[in-house]
C-alpha cells in the first residue's frame, strides 16, 4: 500500500514539473474563457507602418480628416477609424487606405473607395511617372476583418501578407 502511495505521489510530482516553464495559451485558458493571441488583434497602423518600411517613395503622406474629404470624398463621419498613407503622385504613387467603415456604412466606404481608385486612374492616365497609370490600375481593394482596404503600391503582394499578418480574418 505504502509503494502504491508512493507511487501516486511521484506521478502527481512529474505531472508538476511537466508543466513548468512559460505558460502557453492551452495551459492557461479557462473552460469559458476566449483567449485572443497577439495574431488574432488587430492591428492596422503596424500593418501600414510595415507596409512602408521598404518604400521609398519621395512624398508619402498620413491623411487627416480634411484630406480624406477634401481630396478623397470620403467623410470621417462614415468611418469608425481609418488608417490612410497617400503620395502625392509627382514621384509615383504608394497608397494604402486601411478603413473601418461605422455601422451599415460598408457598402458607402466600399464603393467611395472604389470612386477613389477611379479617380487615382485618371490623374495619371496623363502623367505616368514610375509606372503609377498601371499601378492605379491594378489596385486590390477587399475587405478583411472590420476593414475595407486599398492597395495602390508597386508589391501589392507584399503589402497583403503583412495585411494577412496584421488583420487576421474572421
Amino acid at each position: 500500500m505504502k509503494n502504491f502511495a508512493a507511487f501516486c505521489c511521484m506521478i502527481a510530482l512529474s505531472l508538476t514539473l511537466f508543466g513548468c516553464g512559460e505558460p502557453t495559451a492551452a495551459t492557461t485558458q479557462q473552460p469559458d474563457e476566449a483567449v485572443v493571441s497577439a495574431s488574432e488583434v488587430a492591428e492596422p497602423q503596424k500593418a501600414l507602418e510595415k507596409i512602408y518600411e521598404n518604400i521609398d517613395i519621395i512624398g508619402i503622406l498620413p491623411a487627416i480628416d480634411s484630406v480624406m474629404e477634401d481630396q478623397f470624398n470620403i467623410s470621417p463621419d462614415l468611418l469608425d477609424e481609418y488608417y490612410v498613407n497617400y503620395s502625392s503622385g509627382r514621384y509615383g504613387v504608394a497608397d494604402v487606405f486601411i478603413l473601418k467603415p461605422a455601422k451599415d456604412q460598408l457598402l458607402n466606404v466600399r464603393e467611395l473607395l472604389e470612386q477613389v481608385k477611379l479617380n487615382r486612374i485618371k490623374e495619371f492616365e496623363n502623367y505616368d511617372i514610375h509606372n503609377s497609370y498601371q499601378i492605379a490600375q491594378d489596385a486590390e481593394i477587399f475587405e478583411q476583418d472590420d476593414y475595407v482596404i486599398m492597395l495602390m503600391l508597386d508589391d501589392s503582394e507584399a503589402a497583403r501578407k503583412i495585411i494577412d499578418q496584421y488583420l487576421p480574418k474572421k
